[in-house]
């Protein structure tokens, strides 16, 4: 079986992290992931990033075949354990940090990190501004012809926060068997020659957020072009050498071997081979080469990459309901849920699921390598999400009358919408074409998803109506307004 449609479109993992879309509050497994039991459900929810890594490797590997490495940060110690499902599964186990044992993993969209800090870099040295547009940096080249003047008023700070109206793909591809074939065969030429009849999502940038592999692709080339190199150059000349990871490249080469056999399900699957999107998804590397690339971006200007590590992790724009850095997303801000941040990206091709994620607040970090595409990382990220981004839980009574002041559609944005209603004396919430999820009363106009870790706060006009909800979850925080007229109801 191939992985579904949209599954290399989008970025999405673990639901607090990735996507904080209402299909995470009511649909917290809803990627095609076995249903847990409630002891499952427990044991996952006490995981935190102080767990042994041994033990959240089981929980993010799950069922599924292949091989999954987790490795934490804490206390400046790195740490690191493995799952294994080969026939028959053998037990999780530590592994060690410079091991030969350590396999390697396509990281998928965890390479735009790497984009993100390349662009970091340049800004720092003075060499290119956030507010260049991709016009100025193609004047009188080639790879610039025919290029259409709205696209060439999208600037490098709109391409690295997926802001500036740029498609999923060139030529209308959005999923499925289309976009693996255009990420590995489209080479420079059939780039350059893609963007010259790109269509923007919308007249002129900037946009509302929304995921980009060919804006970020096209960012790693304008460097590129910038610096008279190739992108892999780039990161090995900058990145990867000065730090000494010597296990993350583009090409194998004698690397080949140990590589972690890819799945998707039960479904054994090739290698992710790409030339033009690399900026977008073809890095590998090993959990010790990333756990050395977060420890230099927790150092922050005094560590080994200077300046440029304070400024990738910098808010630039607002991204679903939370904040987007240089390509870094950013969970928790100022005055939310105690106001630390979570910064992490995600990875995810036809057979390797990854996530990268830093918590500078306690000095932690955590990365997950997987060699399966379905690996059921989602409730072990929600766990830790609850540790970080607690909402309180404990249920308060209500009059089962009052529930009748929620109930209705509240719209989050022209695509994603909340309804509300009430059965059997509960109040229930999902997003449309989702099943229900009930709510628990926690205060005045106040309830939780108890299972995720998402809190609903509803607002009222001046008439003590109910008109709009705002939904935290794990760092991120959406507003919603009630859609219709919302009947006024007494004052108690």
């Amino acid at each position: 079986m191939r992985l579904p449609p949209r599954a290399l479109s989008r970025h999405c993992l673990a639901a607090w992290l990735l996507a904080p879309t209402l299909a995470v509050v009511v649909a917290a497994t809803a990627t095609a992931q076995p249903q847990q039991s409630q002891q499952s459900q427990q044991t996952q929810q006490a995981l935190t990033l102080a767990t042994d890594p041994a033990v959240l490797a089981k929980a993010a590997l799950g069922p599924e075949r292949g091989t999954l490495v987790v490795g934490t940060l804490r206390n400046g110690q790195a740490t690191y354990g493995a799952a294994y499902n080969p026939e028959p599964p053998s037990p999780p186990r530590a592994i060690a940090g410079n091991s030969a044992e350590q396999p390697m993993f396509e990281i998928g969209s965890v390479t735009k990190v790497f984009t993100g800090l390349l662009l970091a870099q340049a800004v720092e040295r003075g060499d290119l501004k956030l507010d260049d547009t991709v016009g100025k940096l193609l004047a009188g080249k080639a790879e610039g012809e025919g290029l259409p003047g709205t696209v060439g008023a999208v600037t490098l700070r709109q391409l690295v926060t997926h802001t500036g109206c740029m498609p999923v793909m060139a030529d209308g591809v959005t999923g499925g068997a289309p976009l693996a074939e255009q990420f590995r065969s489209f080479d420079k030429a059939m780039f350059w020659a893609a963007l010259a009849r790109i269509k923007l999502t919308a007249a002129a940038p900037p946009c509302e957020a929304a995921y980009s592999n060919f804006g970020m692709a096209l960012l790693g080339q304008l460097l590129a072009e910038r610096y008279g190199t190739s992108w892999g150059e780039l990161v090995r000349a900058r990145i990867t050498e000065p730090l000494g990871m010597n296990d993350t490249v583009i090409t194998l080469g004698d690397k080949a071997s140990r590589m972690a056999p890819a799945f998707a399900g039960d479904r054994r699957q090739p290698l992710f081979d790409m030339l033009a999107y690399a900026p977008a998804s073809a890095l590998r590397s090993t959990a010790a080469d990333m756990m050395t690339f977060a420890r230099a971006v927790l150092a922050g200007a005094s560590g080994p990459l200077g300046p440029a590590a304070v400024r990738m992790l910098t808010p630039l724009a607002r991204y679903e309901g939370a904040e987007i850095g240089y390509a870094v997303m950013v969970r928790g801000r100022e005055g939310m849920q105690g106001g630390r941040r979570t910064y992490w990206h995600a990875g995810l091709t036809e057979g390797y699921r990854t996530l990268w994620l830093l918590a500078p607040d306690t000095g932690e970090a955590l990365i997950v390598l997987s060699s399966n595409a379905r690996a059921p990382l989602q409730a072990v990220m929600l766990a830790i999400g609850k540790s970080r981004y607690p909402v309180p839980t404990a249920e308060v009574p209500i009059d089962p009358k009052r529930l009748d002041d929620y109930k209705g559609e509240f719209r989050v944005s022209k695509t994603k919408a909340l309804s509300l209603t009430v059965r059997g004396g509960k109040l229930l919430v999902r997003e449309t074409g989702r099943g229900y999820s009930a709510l628990t009363p926690t205060g005045t106009d106040r309830f939780a998803v108890t299972g995720i870790g998402a809190q609903l706060v509803f607002r009222r006009d001046a008439g003590n109506a109910v008109v709009g909800l705002t939904l935290a979850q794990g760092g991120s925080q959406l507003d919603a307004q009630r859609v219709g007229d919302a009947a006024a109801a007494p004052q108690e």
